[in-house]
């Protein structure tokens, strides 16, 4: 296959925010936003500061695109602050709930893989009910960086949404848009339950992110927002 097609769809500015969905591919790298399916918790704590530091590499391309195509410019910091909080917030959330779930005496005996998924999966659904500890406050709220993740998808989209002239590059745009929310749920749900399932999840949300960006590129290299004459530099 010619790599030029690649850059066809995907820019070479926008690569390295190829990264997101990659590593989502790779679990056992234990560089994705979600916990692997091996349950390797000490790999994936350990890897905290360099996850953190591949999200920002693979978001910084994004926001630069971003910046001359977005006119509020309230809605452009909020976005970014919003970004920026949830990479920040969501490892030291879930350093939080590794450490609740493997103080717990049982995850540290003999366990088969079954068993150790189930364990971690009833630990980490129970909401704890001390709320004045901090540790148990912070994993009450471990999906919320998650969730403020989510909201900067849609607030991009819906920027992107604005600039595309044509309804059926719209309507592809929330397709991407829901298919990242769908296998980022799907993702969430799955990948300590079945194998199969979670990797066609990653695939989903692989291809909705990847969808996104190619419309990025197109909004910034078209020059739809002629109220900005920049955009199309």
């Amino acid at each position: 296959m010619d790599p030029s097609i690649i850059f066809d769809y995907i820019p070479k500015q926008l690569l390295p925010s190829l990264g997101i969905p990659l590593v989502e591919l790779l679990p056992d790298l234990c560089l994705g936003w979600w916990t692997p399916p091996s349950l390797d918790l000490n790999k994936y704590n350990r890897l905290k500061y360099l996850r953190v530091l591949l999200l920002i590499v693979a978001w910084y391309p994004i926001f630069e695109l971003l910046f001359p195509i977005i006119e509020d410019s309230s809605i452009y910091s909020a976005m970014v602050i919003f970004a920026v909080a949830s990479i920040i917030a969501r490892p030291l959330l879930m350093e939080k709930q590794i450490k609740r779930v493997t103080s717990i005496g049982l995850w540290n005996a003999v366990l088969p893989k079954e068993k150790r998924q189930a364990l971690w999966i009833v630990v980490t659904n129970s909401k704890p009910s001390d709320i004045n500890k901090f540790d148990e406050l912070a994993a009450r709220y471990v999906n919320s960086p998650t969730k403020i993740s989510g909201v900067v998808l849609c607030i991009v989209c819906s920027q992107l949404y604005e600039k595309l002239p044509d309804m059926e590059d719209k309507i592809k745009l929330l397709g991407g848009l829901t298919a990242s929310i769908i296998g980022g749920i799907g993702m969430g749900g799955m990948r300590h339950a079945n194998l199969l399932v979670d990797i066609v999840f990653r695939l989903v949300f692989g291809l909705g992110f990847i969808t996104m960006l190619h419309y990025l590129s197109i909004v910034r290299c078209a020059g739809y927002n002629s109220g900005n004459p920049n955009i199309a530099s």
